[in-house]
């Protein structure tokens, strides 16, 4: 995952603009405009809930914008509503190194859309959320075929729990000082299955992040642009401070309130982290202060192109602290999805994935 530097050009100089700015001071980003697009090689089927993945993002880092930021940004996505399809096969994009990838890639997205980097209502940002990765790789599974046989591929915590990443992956973004806009191609490892923590977290560090000039922090941290795709769900996570001032962001005289904010405090998180064939898998659940759920809805799937199963809640407490899932009795990968409405109105939705061995 990294920032390309063709041509981009960090100027120290102090903006004249007033708001909010791209890292470099030259553009206003009170308004970011965001187009988002699931692209499909010709050979590729697409996934039968892409549009559930798809909007799951925009929302997630839209929400960890506002929050960072005080609001001082806002994000206007905008979703291709249909894959888009490129008349090439994998191998095409898959020529030469992740670089050639990702400029291939870009090229064909911006032809087939006709992408306009126009900056009359926002700064423009284009980000591509790429069905395949740069090699072969089953991502639901992580694994890939290797002298034919299969070999585990992806990160995973000393705990057991998966993160995203891998090396046939290739997320890349770059940000262009002239004429002004940013592009992000995250990979199939980085966004397809949403894993336990870090894959939204992805999504905006390319997305968003280098797309407006953000750098990585040096000395590297755990922060948005750091390390934190491998340590938290994005709304655990923060920016780095001193980049937030970069793009006009000021500390308040006090500290905003957020005890009560579920984007903030909402996880669901399966105990035990790695379970084995008959454990019984439950999910710990974490609220915001004073929290009454109204509504709580669990999915899980065991097949990325299967149905999701409803997993049945009943929630006898104001904020339940844990929730069954089921036992498995065979080795699976798990996605879940959870959705939560609260008594106030505030609303969240999670996903996360596990394996069972």
């Amino acid at each position: 995952m990294r920032l390309l530097t063709l041509g981009v050009l960090l100027v120290t100089a102090s903006s004249a603009l007033a708001g909010p700015t791209t890292y470099d001071g030259k553009y206003d980003l009170s308004t970011i405009n965001l187009t988002v697009v699931y692209f499909v090689p010709k050979d590729r089927t697409p996934l039968p809930d892409w549009k559930d993945r798809v909007e799951y993002y925009p929302r997630r880092v839209s929400a960890f914008h506002h929050r960072e930021l005080d609001g001082l940004s806002k994000i206007k996505a905008d979703l291709y509503p249909k894959p888009l399809v490129s008349e090439q096969s994998a191998a095409d994009f898959r020529r030469g190194n992740q670089d050639a990838t990702f400029f291939k890639t870009m090229e064909e997205v911006r032809t087939l859309l006709k992408w306009k980097n126009d900056r009359a209502n926002g700064f423009p940002v284009l980000l591509v959320l790429s069905d395949i990765n740069w090699r072969e790789l089953d991502d639901f599974r992580r694994v890939r075929t290797v002298d034919g046989k299969e070999v585990h591929e992806g990160n995973i915590g000393r705990n057991g729990r998966h993160f995203p990443g891998a090396e046939s992956g290739g997320a890349r973004a770059i940000y262009i000082p002239d004429p002004g806009y940013g592009m992000g191609l995250v990979s199939g490892d980085g966004w397809r299955v949403p894993y336990a923590g870090g894959s939204d977290c992805v999504v905006y560090h390319e997305g968003l992040g280098h797309s407006v000039g953000l750098p990585h922090p040096d000395p590297t941290d755990n922060t948005v642009m750091g390390i934190a795709q491998y340590q938290f769900w994005i709304n655990e996570a923060k920016l780095n401070a001193g980049q937030k001032q970069k793009l006009g962001w000021k500390p308040p005289e006090k500290e905003q309130d957020r005890s009560g904010d579920l984007f903030t405090h909402f996880t669901a998180l399966q105990k035990p982290i790695a379970p084995k064939v008959g454990q019984t898998v439950t999910l710990s659940l974490k609220w915001p202060k004073g929290a009454r759920v109204k509504e709580l809805k669990v999915r899980l799937q065991t097949d990325l192109f299967g149905k999701w199963e409803t997993i049945p809640t009943n929630v006898t407490e104001p904020a339940p602290t844990s929730v069954p899932l089921k036992s498995f009795d065979h080795p699976t990968p798990v996605s879940y999805r959870v959705d939560v409405t609260l008594e106030d109105g505030q609303t969240a939705e999670i996903w996360g994935y596990f394996q069972v061995k």
